[in-house]
């Protein structure tokens, strides 16, 4: 069930990261807002909003170091926001020479 607001913070990534993907779906019919941040700071490239109609909603955002903290996290616009919802998130690493 949808709540208020939900997500995930890892406080680092590991070495030879570059980029992280993130994967958001929801249903019920409602709208949520989509947030990315690196580094504690927010990507407003990555921003959006999703209607919950089972679409899947895919951003990437950039790692600015293997340090940095990435985070993620939606937030419901509407009251009737009382579906399902799923998450995920993938890396992509450098190539080892």
């Amino acid at each position: 069930m949808l709540v208020p607001q939900f997500g995930n913070t890892h406080p680092a990534t590991p070495d030879g990261v570059v980029s992280v993907t993130f994967a958001f779906t929801c249903t019920g019919g409602g709208k949520v807002k989509l947030r990315n941040e690196v580094g504690g700071k927010d990507v407003p490239s990555a921003a959006g909003t999703q209607t919950c109609d089972g679409s899947l909603y895919q951003t990437s955002v950039d790692v600015s170091g293997p340090a940095a903290a990435i985070g993620f996290s939606a937030t419901p616009v509407e009251d009737d926001a009382d579906g399902g919802y799923a998450y995920a998130y993938y890396v992509e690493k450098k190539n080892l020479p």
